[in-house]
């Protein structure tokens, strides 16, 4: 078992010839800024990095991602459309275009914040884009339809 130290910013790479004799040895210390980047990443990801101050961190976020996929789910169920009352505790939900009401500041900051964090975060990004190229076909679609008038039955001869 590697301790820590060598483990992160010890790590070496070795070249040994057939005889035995080392002929080129590469250091933490050596590698570009972005790879040392990584390795930090990964270790602070697997939770070595810091230790247990990073474990309880991790297990932090992953409770906070369970407890926001339950709550999504407790909402849509709240407000989902055979529902009959449709009261939801979280109010109901946003109609379609409310995104014109946001504020220009907000359009013109969050929208490249969240293509910087879709670019950068390829799992976040990738369903967010199918989510709303189905969101507007299915807009789309609702936009066109006509509503429908009820056809009165036709007078009876008698």
């Amino acid at each position: 078992m590697h301790d820590l130290d060598d483990a992160v910013q010890g790590v070496r790479r070795v070249a040994v010839d057939s005889s035995g004799t080392v002929t080129d040895r590469v250091d933490f210390a050596d590698w570009p800024l972005l790879a040392k980047l990584t390795s930090w990443g990964i270790y602070a990801h697997m939770g070595l990095l810091f230790g247990l101050a990073d474990q309880v961190v991790l297990a932090a976020l992953a409770i906070g991602v369970i407890t926001v996929i339950v709550w999504g789910y407790r909402m849509w169920w709240q407000r989902r459309p055979t529902r009959a009352d449709r009261r939801a505790f979280a109010g109901a939900a946003p109609a379609r275009g409310a995104w014109q009401q946001v504020p220009t500041w907000g359009i013109v900051v969050g929208v490249p914040a969240v293509v910087a964090l879709g670019f950068a975060l390829p799992l976040f990004g990738v369903p967010l884009l199918v989510f709303l190229v189905f969101d507007l076909i299915v807009g789309a679609v609702r936009g066109r339809r006509k509503p429908e008038v009820p056809v009165s039955p036709a007078p009876s001869g008698g």
